[in-house]
Parts: structure tokens; sequence; C-alpha cells
């Protein structure tokens, strides 16, 4: 089995090379390494139900080296008992392969495996809603990474199942819900897009209803799990139970990469992973080194501070013939990032980008800003940043006009479109770049933007103690904001 699971890993490093970006888009397909394939079937094997026959789904097979890591675990442990595996897999190109590496092993006596060559969510919903479907005690999957267009044949599968979700990876961690049988476990390595969101919020409240969390794996960089393909989104793997009994504490672990030669771990609260009144049902995963999570218990939401937080409303390529390079006495500014170099404002600027626009009255009802202090936020970031959030505070000297306006990859703090009071302003301003709320952003989200959504979502410090920030703040610019965070929230305590 070594040898199979050696020869798995060469023929993914040579399809990596030699297959088409656009085939692998089209399926959304990214091959498992089998050092991630090796732990996800070592979790299959501890949280899974101790049967003496096992049936096992892998719903996109691949290579088959999800299926095949399981085998390797089950047989090192010197299980005795019967593995029956269903092997979903529909791409032409890596079947014949798929094939030889069953064969390597169809002499065993107590390992039956089936290749379905026909699309899993189709064939899944088809069966369930005809009650002919098979039944499931471990399934460990990598599932495709592609959005759901909602004209297409997958929402209407889905629906019919119960199941409304935008992208297929979720679309196959939840039709797995439905395949287990009570008591059974489905092992998976996902994005991280799914914690958070509006569009995920009827996927999440299905998974969370029809299974309980056990196990909650992330990678320090987004880029380790899938290195040679450059994935963008940030993986975790996740494994969950059929049923509603929820476990109080969930075991939450860490890596650094593929090898897990750096693995450390935390039983966590649920209830700290899932808050018990959060309507939005946002999963947030403590870092399993330096858990923030405790340190303070804000309470405070966007609306009670009063502000408002908005996705900058200009998108550029959309009004080209109203930009312009320089201000003029009919055009307003325009801020862009490139406007905040190292935390400093500076206006205009000679760059790619233009530093004004043009907006009649009405478009500068709906689009601009009237003069006054703010803050700002920038929407992309990356894991591997040393912050996923980066704040700017303007104070409304800068700028000399009467209105202004943002680009739509900067956040805006504001009060209906007017300026917030200067001490609340920098008060927030230096509570979003603290550390803590780094790191509490950090737990839920794993974009690669920081949408105006998370931030609403967010919680803050009361108003009382952002004014008496503020005001440190404002009056001392040059002051180390985290060192006096931590003094004043010490002293509210």
């Amino acid at each position: 089995m070594t040898n199979v699971l050696s020869n798995i890993d060469t023929l993914r490093t040579q399809r990596i090379t030699s297959v088409e970006d656009s085939h692998k888009s089209l399926l959304g397909q990214y091959l498992t390494p089998v050092g991630i394939a090796a732990f996800m079937a070592s979790l299959l094997d501890i949280y899974g139900p101790k049967e003496e026959t096992i049936s096992l789904l892998d719903p996109g097979a691949g290579l088959g080296v999800l299926f095949c890591s399981f085998l390797e675990k089950k047989r090192a442990t010197h299980f005795q008992g019967v593995i029956n595996i269903d092997a979903y897999e529909i791409d032409e190109t890596i079947l014949p392969h798929l094939k030889n590496v069953v064969n390597e092993f169809s002499a065993l006596p107590n390992v039956r495996t089936q290749i379905i060559t026909k699309d899993f969510i189709k064939t899944a919903t088809y069966e369930i809603r005809a009650g002919s479907n098979r039944m499931y005690s471990h399934i460990i999957m990598n599932p495709p990474y592609k959005k759901i267009i909602s004209t297409s044949d997958y929402r209407y599968c889905l629906r019919d199942i119960g199941v409304e979700t935008v992208n297929l990876y979720s679309a196959f961690l939840a039709v797995a819900a439905h395949l287990l049988v009570q008591g059974g476990v489905v092992v998976a390595i996902i994005p991280r897009s799914f914690c958070n969101g509006l569009y995920f919020l009827p996927f999440r409240k299905f998974i969370l209803r029809h299974t309980e969390l056990l196990h909650i794996h992330t990678f320090h960089s987004r880029r380790d799990a899938f290195k040679e393909e450059s994935v963008l989104q940030e993986n975790v793997i996740i494994v969950l139970r059929k049923g509603k009994n929820q476990p109080v504490g969930v075991c939450v672990s860490s890596s650094g990469g593929k090898h897990f030669d750096d693995y450390s771990e935390n039983i966590v609260l649920f209830n700290d992973i899932v808050k018990p009144n959060d309507e939005q049902l946002y999963i947030a995963i403590p870092a399993t080194k330096n858990n923030v999570s405790e340190a303070h218990n804000f309470s405070t939401t966007y609306k009670e501070l009063g502000i408002e937080i908005s996705t900058g409303p200009i998108v550029d390529f959309r009004m080209k013939e109203k930009l312009v390079a320089n201000i003029s006495n009919d055009s307003i500014p325009l801020l862009y990032p490139v406007h905040f170099k190292n935390g400093i404002f500076s206006w205009p600027v000679k760059s790619k980008k233009p530093n004004s626009v043009f907006l009649d009255n009405l478009e500068k009802e709906k689009l601009a800003f009237k003069r006054g202090a703010y803050v700002l936020v920038k929407r992309f970031s990356t894991k591997e940043e040393k912050r996923r959030i980066q704040a700017f505070l303007i104070s409304g000297d800068e700028i000399t006009s009467k209105y202004f306006t943002v680009e739509n990859h900067l956040n805006i703090v504001h009060s209906n479109k007017s300026g917030l009071d200067k001490y609340l302003a920098a008060g927030l301003f230096a509570y979003l770049n603290t550390q803590y709320f780094d790191n509490a952003f950090r737990e839920f989200s794993g974009h690669t933007q920081v949408n105006a959504t998370d931030l609403r979502n967010m919680k803050y410090p009361p108003w009382e103690q952002l004014i008496k920030l503020g005001k440190k703040i404002f009056h001392n610019p040059r002051i180390d904001i985290e060192t006096t965070f931590k003094e004043e929230m010490n002293e509210d305590a």
C-alpha cells in the first residue's frame, strides 16, 4: 500500500505540471497531497464508528489518495473487518490511473471497491429523493471548489433535498451529511469561506442542525495545503459526525503545512466557536497558540456605537470617463489604498491611480461623504501578512473640499455619510489596528478580503472606552497604539 501511495504522489506532481489550468478550473479540481491525505485518514480512523463492516465514500476520488490512505491506516492497525468503498470520479483523464490504483489492492480479501463514473451531486440527490441511496459509516473527501450559479441544475437538485448553497465544496459536504448513518463521520478538506458571510448562512444552518462539529484543523499559511497549485483559498480540515448531541468541547488544531511536524491542538468550547446568540452562526476558529478570545469580553455592536461601515462606493472601471488624475474645481477627491502609505495619509499622489472624480449633485448624494473624521480599512489582505486589518485615520483637516469619496478597495466607517466624532474615530482607528482585533478577526474570517459585513459583525469596546482611547491617540499621534490599548482596557477592567 505504501508503494501505491508513493506512485499516487508522483502522478499528482506530474498532473499538476502537465494538465491545463482550464481543465482543473472546469472541474474545480485540486488533488490532495499524500501527507494531508494521511492526516485526514488518521482523523477518520480516530473519530469514525468502530464497526466490523465499514462503508466508505470518497465522492471526488481523483487518484484515490484519500481512500488509499484510510486503507493504509486500517492495515497498520490490523483491522480484520470488511471495507466497502464507493469512489466517485468523472474526470476521464484521471479514471485510468484511478482504476490502476484500485487494481493494486483488488486481491485484498476484505476490501471491495466500486468506481462510480457519475456526477456525485446529481446521482446522490436523485437517489435521496427516491429513497434508494446507500448510507455510509465513513466519508472522506476533497470536494471540488467551484461556484454554483443560481440557474444551474445543481441548485435545483440540492433544493429538492433541502440544501441551499453557493459552491460545490459545501454542496458535497451537505449531501454527505444526508448519506451518513447516525454516528457516521465525514472528514473533509475545504475552503474556510463557509465560516462567515451571508451566502453560506443556509449551509451553516444545515450543517449545524444535522451534524456535530468534532475537530477543525487550520494551516498557518493558506498556501501550504495546495502550495504547488497556487490555491488562493485558505483551507481547513473539518470533522463532522451525524447527530444532534454536539460535544461541549471541539478539538482545534493547526500546523505549518502538509508534513504536520509542528502540529499543535487545543480543546475549545463549542460556544466559543459558534456564539449561542449569533443569528449569523459565524464559525470562529481560535488560534491554537496565543488564543485571544478570552482576553476581553467586548459586546458592543457597531449600531450601538452609532456608526456605519460601508464598502467604498466607487468602482473605477465602471466610471472611467469620470476619473481625473488631478483635482479641479468640478471634481472631488477620490481615495485609494495608494493614498495611505505606511499608515500616513497623503493626497494627491503621483501614481497610476486617479486622485479625483467628477460627480454630479445626484451622484454626490449617493456616492460622496462630507468632509470630517473617518476611519478607512483596506479590503484586500492575505493571511500571510503581518496584519489582516489595516486601518487608517483621516481627521478632516487633510481634505479641503466639501466632499470626497472612496474607491471600492477600501471600507469606510462613517455616520450617515458624515464624519465621526474625532475622538471616536481615533479610538476606532486604534482599536482596529491592535493585535487583539486582528487575532479576533482571523478567528472567523478566512477570506482574502476584509468585507464591510465582517467588520459589522465584530464586537467593539463601549463608546466611552473608545473615546478615552481616542483622546490619547488624537493628542499624541506618536504614542504606541498596542501599549495604550492594553493600558486603557486594563484600567477599565
